[in-house]
C-alpha cells in the first residue's frame, strides 16, 4: 500500500465511521460501534504502517488548496508531513484512541447514547490525526479548532448533567482565549515569512531572516495557543472541571491527546520557538510553576479523577520545560511515555468508578478496590511510572527532562521541577495506597459508605485495554534511542548523580506516602492536613477560580449589564417609542375617518375650489 493510500487511511477512516455512527446508524448503536471500531481500527494500522516505513525525515504529500488572486502570489499547499515527529505522534494517538474505543464498549454499555458517543469520539480522532499529519499552519490550525469543538461535546456529552455543560463551556471559552492569539501569530508569520508550511517555517533561513523582535511576538503569540490547549497556567482550571465527561473520554482527550496538542505543536516548532530567547524565558518559568502548583494540589484531592487530572496538567509542564530548554527528544519522549500510563491510570480509574460508583479513592478502598486484580495491577505500574521508579517508562522519560533543564545555567527550574517529582511520587503512592491498603481505623473520614462487593473484574472489553496499556507503560521507556532516531535529535543523557538524585527523591516520598497511608498503624492523614493554612490553599486550588470570578468574572457582568440596559433603553427604547407614536399616529387618523361619505365629497370639492381660486389669481 503505498503512502499516500496509508496518510488517508489514517485520517478519513474516523470520519467515515463518525458519519456511519452518528446518521446512518444512529438508532442501531451496535453498528455504530461496529463503525467507530473499523474506523479506529483501520486508522490505527495505517498509522502503524506509515511509522514502519518511515521515510526521509522531510516526507511530505502536498497538494495545492488555495491558488489566485486572493492569495496575493502565496499557494497555500495542504497535505500530509510524514517526518518523524508526525509519524510517532500519529501512531500513538491513533492506537490510544482506538484501545478508549474498545474499553468504551464495556463501559457505555448501559448509556442510551452510545451511537452518539462512538460517533462523536470517532470525530475528534479524525481532528487530532489530520492536525498532526497536517502539512501547512493553517491546515493545523483548521483542525485544532476542531478538536478543541470535538472535545466540548465529549465533555459535556452528559449534557442534562449542569456540571457536565459547564464544565464543557469552561474548556472551550478558556482554549479559546489562548488561540486568539495563535490565530493573530499565525496571521503574522504568514506575513513575515509569506509561507505557512512547516517545514519551510522550520528551516533555518527562514527563522533567520525574521527580525528579532518580530520572532519574539510570533513565538509568544503562538505559546499562548499552546497554554490553552496543555492547560498551562493561568489557563490551567478547565482541566479538572473536565473531569464532569466520561471517563474513556478524560483517558482520550486530558492525558494522550488534545491536551497533547499544544505539546506537539511547540515540538513540531521547536526550532522556530527556541530561537526567541524571550518565550523560553517566559516559558521555562510558567512550565516550571505550573509543574508545582498542580502537584501540590493533586496531592490533597480524594477524587480520583481529580488527582489524575491535575497531575496531567504538572507532567504536560515537564514536555513544555523540557522543550522550553532545548531538549526536544526529552520533550517528546515524556509525551509518548505520559500517553501511555496515563492513559492506563484513567481507565484503571473508570474501572473502579464504573464498579463501585464512586470517585471517592477512600471509598473505592474499603469497599474492596484491590480485589479487582487486573485493574490494581494497572493502577500499580501506571503509578509507578509517574512517580518515576525504575525501570518503568516514566523514569526514563521524566530523566530526560531533568537533564535538559539542568543544562541551563539558572538553577531555579530544576529546583522547580524535582520538588514536583517529589510530590508527584507522593500523591502517586498516597493514590495507590488509599485504594490497596484501606484502614477504617485511621478516623479518615468517609465521604459515603458502600458495602463489600464481591471480587468482580471488569468485562473483557475494559480488561484488554488496560493488559495492553500496562505492558506498553513498561516497554515505552526503551524506545528513547528510536525516537532519537525517527526525529533526529539527540537524546538527553542525565549524569549519574542526577539519576542517583532522582531515584533517591522518588524513594523518599513514596516512603513518607507509606509512613501516612499505607502501614497498617497509619493515620491516612498527609502532612499537609497539619498546617490548615496551607492545606486550605492547596485544597482550593490556590484561589485561582475565586480571583478569576472576582474579576474577570465581574468585569464579564458588568459589561453584560451594560449590553443589556443599552439594548433595553436605546435599542429597544427606541423603537418601542416609534412603535407606540405610529399607534398613536394612527388612532388619530382613524377619527377622520368616520364613514360619512357627503361630509368628505363636500370636503374635496371645497378643497378644490380653495385650489382653483389660489391658483386662478
Amino acid at each position: 500500500m503505498n503512502t499516500t493510500l496509508l496518510a488517508l487511511t489514517a485520517t478519513t477512516g474516523p470520519l467515515v465511521s463518525c458519519f456511519l455512527a452518528l446518521v446512518v446508524f444512529r438508532r442501531r448503536p451496535s453498528l455504530a460501534i461496529g463503525a467507530a471500531l473499523l474506523g479506529l481500527g483501520a486508522a490505527a494500522a495505517a498509522a502503524l504502517a506509515l511509522l514502519q516505513s518511515a521515510g526521509p525525515p522531510d516526507h511530505q504529500l502536498l497538494m495545492p488548496w488555495l491558488d489566485s488572486e486572493e492569495s496575493r502570489g502565496m499557494p497555500l499547499m495542504f497535505g500530509f508531513l510524514l517526518d518523524g515527529t508526525n509519524l510517532i505522534v500519529g501512531a500513538m494517538v491513533a492506537c490510544i484512541a482506538l484501545l478508549v474505543a474498545i474499553y468504551s464498549i464495556g463501559y457505555m454499555a448501559d448509556d442510551p447514547g452510545k451511537s452518539r458517543y462512538f460517533g462523536m469520539l470517532s470525530l475528534f480522532a479524525w481532528s487530532m490525526l489530520s492536525f498532526v499529519y497536517a502539512a501547512n499552519l493553517l491546515q493545523m490550525f483548521v483542525f485544532w479548532e476542531l478538536v478543541g469543538l470535538a472535545s466540548f461535546l465529549l465533555i459535556g456529552f452528559w449534557y442534562e448533567k449542569p456540571a457536565a455543560a459547564a464544565a464543557a463551556r469552561k474548556a472551550f471559552i478558556m482554549t479559546r482565549v489562548g488561540d486568539v492569539g495563535m490565530f493573530v501569530g499565525l496571521i503574522l508569520l504568514l506575513q513575515s515569512a509569506g509561507s505557512l508550511e512547516v517545514l519551510e517555517l522550520c528551516s533555518s533561513a527562514t527563522i533567520a531572516a525574521l527580525p528579532q523582535g518580530r520572532l519574539d511576538l510570533i513565538a509568544l503569540l503562538l505559546f499562548s495557543g499552546i497554554v490553552g490547549k496543555s492547560a498551562q497556567f493561568p489557563l490551567h482550571t478547565w482541566l479538572p472541571d473536565a473531569m464532569e465527561g466520561p471517563t474513556p473520554v478524560s483517558a482520550l482527550l486530558h492525558s494522550a491527546t488534545m491536551v497533547a496538542a499544544g505539546v506537539f505543536l511547540f515540538a513540531r516548532f521547536h526550532p522556530l520557538l527556541v530561537a526567541s530567547t524571550v518565550l523560553v524565558q517566559v516559558a521555562l518559568p510558567i512550565a516550571a510553576f505550573t509543574a508545582l502548583l498542580s502537584a501540590t494540589v493533586a496531592m490533597v484531592q480524594r477524587d480520583i479523577k481529580r488527582v489524575l487530572a491535575y497531575s496531567s496538567i504538572s507532567q504536560l509542564a515537564f514536555m513544555l520545560a523540557g522543550l522550553a530548554a532545548g531538549g526536544l527528544h526529552a520533550g517528546l519522549f515524556h509525551l509518548i511515555t505520559h500517553a501511555f500510563f496515563k492513559a492506563l491510570l484513567f481507565l484503571c480509574a473508570g474501572a473502579y468508578i464504573h464498579h463501585y460508583h464512586s470517585n471517592d479513592m477512600v471509598v473505592i478502598g474499603r469497599a474492596g478496590g484491590r480485589n479487582m486484580h487486573w485493574t490494581t495491577a494497572g493502577l500499580i505500574v501506571g503509578g509507578g511510572a509517574l512517580a518515576g521508579i525504575p525501570p518503568l517508562a516514566g523514569f526514563f522519560s521524566k530523566e530526560g527532562i531533568l537533564a535538559a533543564v539542568g543544562g541551563l545555567s539558572s538553577p531555579a527550574p530544576l529546583i522547580a521541577l524535582y520538588l514536583a517529582s517529589f510530590l508527584t511520587a507522593y500523591y502517586t503512592a498516597r493514590m495507590v495506597f488509599l485504594v490497596t491498603r484501606p484502614n477504617p481505623a485511621s478516623g479518615l473520614a468517609s465521604l459515603e459508605e458502600l458495602p463489600q462487593k464481591p471480587a468482580r473484574e471488569a468485562p473483557l472489553s475494559m480488561r484488554l485495554p488496560l493488559m495492553i496499556l500496562t505492558l506498553a507503560s513498561i516497554a515505552a521507556g526503551f524506545a528513547a534511542k528510536r525516537i532519537a532516531a525517527l526525529i533526529d535529535a539527540p537524546e538527553q543523557h542525565p549524569s549519574a548523580m542526577m539519576i542517583g538524585s532522582a531515584i533517591a527523591t522518588a524513594a523518599l516520598a513514596v516512603a513518607l506516602a507509606w509512613f501516612e497511608y499505607g502501614r497498617k498503624q497509619a493515620t491516612q492523614r498527609s502532612f499537609v492536613e497539619r498546617m490548615p493554612t496551607l492545606h486550605r490553599l492547596f485544597l482550593r486550588q490556590w484561589y485561582i477560580d475565586e480571583i478569576y470570578r472576582a474579576t474577570f468574572g465581574k468585569l464579564v457582568a458588568a459589561l453584560s449589564g451594560l449590553a443589556r440596559l443599552f439594548e433595553d433603553q436605546i435599542v429597544d427604547g427606541t423603537a418601542d417609542k416609534i412603535g407606540r407614536a405610529t399607534v398613536v399616529s394612527g388612532r388619530a387618523a382613524a377619527q377622520t375617518q368616520l364613514g360619512a361619505f357627503q361630509v368628505y365629497v363636500g370636503s374635496a370639492v371645497i378643497a378644490l375650489a380653495i385650489f382653483a381660486y389660489f391658483l386662478g389669481r
